[in-house]
């Protein structure tokens, strides 16, 4: 395993040092400093009920600032909400997820499509509610809060981002996101 990951690490460095040298010619800052990301996305929980339909949805918005081109950081306010039912169709539960991260992104590029990796770390907010509860109101939900990390990739290409995040929470709530999304500012001076 650390065989393999010193490898995945030595690749990883070769691309951005290559990407680096192309980048060089440039001379300077290539891109504003501040910008906002909105994204859409698929959500798909950590617990699942099996064979059954595990899905949801996901809204972020991030606004950033570049520390240089290549290194940028935020904070990314997002919101989820996925259900997991089983094969049957007869018990499931509802999850709905409100997070806080401060995030920083690290881009092998200033070109025009731009791979980056990403990490975060702050509070998530969560509450499940399963079909065997029985709540007289909305009111009586429990929610929790934890501490939580999340780790990315992806691509930007001119003002449109590709990206897949997976967000570690405690109690099992974390999730898998795929997002799409837009944009707003940055982009070359």
């Amino acid at each position: 395993m650390k065989k393999r990951l010193s490898i995945l690490t030595a690749l990883l460095c070769i691309f951005s040092l290559s990407m680096q040298a192309q980048d060089e010619g440039s001379g300077g800052r290539v891109f504003k400093k501040f910008k906002v990301d909105v994204s859409l996305g698929y959500a798909v929980p950590q617990t699942s009920q099996g064979a059954g339909r595990n899905a949801g949805a996901l809204f972020a918005i991030e606004p950033k600032y570049a520390v240089m081109d290549q290194l940028s950081v935020g904070l990314r306010i997002e919101g989820a909400a996925m259900v997991n039912v089983d094969a049957a169709g007869e018990t499931g539960n509802a999850q709905v997820n409100a997070s806080y991260l401060a995030t920083g992104d690290y881009y092998f590029s200033n070109n025009k499509f731009r791979p980056f990796i990403g990490v975060g770390a702050g509070i998530f907010t969560y509450a499940n509610v399963s079909s065997d509860d029985n709540y007289s109101s909305a009111d009586d939900v429990p929610t929790t809060s934890n501490f939580g990390a999340m780790a990315r990739a992806g691509f930007e290409y001119g003002h449109f981002r590709l990206g897949v995040e997976y967000n570690f929470v405690k109690d099992k709530s974390g999730y898998l996101g795929l997002k799409l999304g837009v944009v707003f500012g940055g982009g070359r001076k």
